[in-house]
């Protein structure tokens, strides 16, 4: 076919469906870490310096990805300020963006309570970098051996239910994250009721008094079964293609 007197290139329709599986697909690792390296400075007094390929904060964050390529001054200075970030917990990040498999989010051993805390925050730090599939590995991590069995200290419990009232954004139909904690501290209600820690808590949310009443009230309530399917590949082998 001619258009404008010059042959038009034609596109057969297993050349065009080749082309979209390759633009989709995840790149091959080396891809990645050939992007222009960005400075990450994270917290405040003091604060850690991270340096991490723009690409994959571009392929794992929605909100670094304006950053990145949005066409504001970070990307050309090649430099993004998180002053409200915990340095500590965004290394966690950082490991899961080079790692094919995060060697923390992906042991599903449970060592201690704070593992707990620690899995919630990063969800939440998930949902503050728009970062889908990171929050759902923590939401994995959490889950995992989260059940009626598991009796943590009741410091640890209330830990999580303040993040829940102050860090958890509220949904429609509830967070998945959320509804685990709320669930929880309903099952252990006898021995938090007589906890300083938990009583603040309620005289503090008043939302988190009328979670602990709905559940109450509706008896032996079961534990929610949050949707968090294991992330695609993040990265395709290295070929010479």
């Amino acid at each position: 076919m001619v258009v404008d007197g010059k042959p038009e290139k034609v596109i057969s329709g297993s050349t065009a469906l080749l082309a979209s599986v390759m633009t989709n697909r995840p790149k091959k690792f080396s891809d990645y870490i050939t992007s222009p390296v960005f400075s990450v400075v994270v917290g405040e007094g003091p604060t850690r310096t991270f340096f991490i390929h723009g690409a994959l904060l571009e392929s794992e964050s929605d909100r670094l990805a304006k950053d990145v390529s949005g066409g504001f001054k970070e990307e050309t200075t090649r430099t993004i300020i998180l002053n409200e970030e915990d340095p500590s917990l965004f290394g966690y990040f950082v490991e899961y963006l080079y790692e094919t498999e995060s060697r923390w989010l992906d042991d599903c051993t449970i060592p201690s309570p704070e593992t707990y805390v620690i899995s919630a925050r990063l969800y939440v730090l998930g949902e503050r970098l728009q970062a889908k599939r990171f929050q759902k590995a923590a939401l994995r991590k959490f889950t995992k051996c989260f059940d009626e069995d598991l009796l943590i200290a009741d410091q640890a419990a209330c830990e999580l239910l303040e993040i829940a009232c102050t860090e958890i954004p509220e949904r429609v139909k509830g967070d998945q994250l959320a509804e685990q904690i709320y669930w929880y501290a309903a099952s252990r209600l006898d021995s938090l009721k007589h906890y300083d820690y938990f009583i603040k808590l309620l005289d503090t949310y008043k939302g988190l008094a009328k979670e602990m009443c709905l559940r109450a009230s509706s008896g032996a309530e079961r534990q929610p079964h949050p949707e968090c399917p294991s992330s695609p590949t993040k990265f395709t082998p290295e070929s010479i293609y």
